[in-house]
């Protein structure tokens, strides 16, 4: 091994394995949507307040199923007074433990409150989710076609800065006009100018991900998956109207029934007077003499028996059902109208999809044409612009639609595609 050989692996093995540390963070570093959502759920403040709310319903249940704790008393009578009660000679006194006895079946109402406010808590929980992770998903979806973007509008720039130096050559040989010239740098600069708005757009796109969990743009630095339509077919709207009832923002109000009814029992219960009853001893001091006592009370319903309280309660679980069914409309208005967009942009990806692989035909059949002699770079550029207008046009009608789907299930508990949709790490082969 000579001397060069030595000095070579000196100076690229560090380099090498530089390389290989720097991609193995990258690839450590990069987010899929999975990762998005992981990070959006774990740090979304609603769902941390979410879950104390919870505990707090959970101590309220505990609260809820306790006995009333029993009293103890002691009294004394029949001392400092005047006459023979001037001490303590005559004093007696009495300790007597009392227990208040409840009726109605009012601990097992207030556990059904409870539980339904618990119940509650943990429906808003499964709102809050469901809206995080519709967000996190369209802020994901706008991060992959702005990358599509960048990728397409930079496929044009070669393209477009490979065909100036022939032009230079016409134009030097006289074969083509100098106006031909210009026209291919004005195109070669506005394509510039479009990948640095799509780069612009791309930070954006970051910036709105990454405020999912509070991160910073450098958390995004790469970002995995395509955008691809893959032909699926729309499930039937019918079929996403069918599933309304899986909303947690319908759920949610057979909570507020469980809640509400358990309210009502405990109006209900709270009609029904308690029992206290005592039980005690009593010491006579003058004749130094003890004797038992037993005591009992029961307040007479005669002016309140609660009936204010139990219609109340009972109006208020009668609405219910009302609120129940006005979201149930509304998300179903909701859907309807998130459908109709999504099968717009989804139908127009799909025959914009078609049509590409012939506007990309056209375009070679003039630019061999243009090599030939026969077209002008006018006609060339024309073409080109033609494919890269129907190309972005797509990218765009394929953002809505998975934007769409995204947004609608959020509102129904099915996927938009008869067979989902995916995000994959390889460009296709004809693209």
């Amino acid at each position: 091994m000579n001397l060069t050989t030595c000095v070579s692996r000196r100076v690229w093995m560090p380099l090498i394995v530089a390389g290989f540390t720097f991609f193995d963070r990258q690839a450590a570093l990069a987010i899929d949507l999975s990762e998005a959502l992981r990070r959006a759920l774990a740090a979304d403040p609603r769902l941390a307040a979410g879950r104390v709310e919870v505990q707090a319903a959970q101590g309220g249940v505990l609260q809820a199923g306790k006995r009333p704790n029993p009293e103890l008393s002691v009294d004394v009578d029949d001392f400092l007074g005047s006459g023979d009660y001037r001490g303590f000679d005559k004093a007696t006194l009495t300790v007597s433990l009392q227990q208040k006895f409840e009726r109605g079946d009012k601990r097992d109402a207030r556990v059904a409150t409870a539980i339904g406010k618990e119940d509650v808590a943990n429906a808003e929980i499964a709102v809050s989710m469901r809206e995080i992770v519709a967000q996190t998903k369209v802020d994901y979806v706008q991060v992959l076609g702005a990358q599509q973007r960048i990728d397409l509008f930079g496929r044009v720039t070669k393209r477009l800065e490979d065909l100036v130096p022939l032009l230079k050559r016409r134009v030097d040989a006289g074969a083509s006009p100098p106006a031909d010239m210009a026209r291919g740098e004005l195109a070669v600069g506005r394509a510039r100018v479009a990948v640095d708005k799509a780069r612009s757009e791309l930070q954006s796109a970051k910036r709105q991900l990454v405020s999912n969990w509070s991160g910073a743009v450098s958390d995004a630095a790469v970002i995995n998956g395509r955008l691809r339509h893959n032909g699926h077919q729309l499930a039937p709207l019918q079929a996403i109207l069918s599933n309304i009832d899986e909303n947690p923002s319908v759920r949610a109000w057979s909570a507020v029934f469980a809640q509400r009814e358990g309210e009502l029992r405990l109006q209900r219960a709270t009609a029904a007077p308690d029992l206290t009853a005592s039980v005690g001893v009593k010491r006579i001091f003058e004749s130094n003499d003890t004797a038992f006592r037993i005591g009992g009370s029961i307040p007479l319903p005669v002016h309140d028996r609660n009936e204010g309280s139990i219609i109340e309660a009972e109006r208020r679980l009668a609405k219910v059902e009302f609120d129940r069914d006005t979201t149930r409309r509304q998300i179903k208005r909701r859907i309807i109208d998130a459908f109709g967009e999504f099968d717009t942009a989804c139908v127009e990806a799909r025959k914009l999809a078609e049509i590409i692989p012939i506007a990309k035909k056209a375009s070679d059949n003039v630019q061999t044409s243009f090599d030939q002699g026969r077209l002008g770079v006018k006609d060339l550029l024309d073409a080109h612009r033609d494919q890269l207008e129907a190309e972005i046009q797509q990218l765009d009608a394929d953002i809505r639609c998975h934007t769409g789907a995204a947004k609608l299930e959020t509102l129904s508990n099915r996927k938009s595609f008869q067979h989902g949709w995916e995000t994959v790490t390889r460009r296709p082969a004809n693209e």
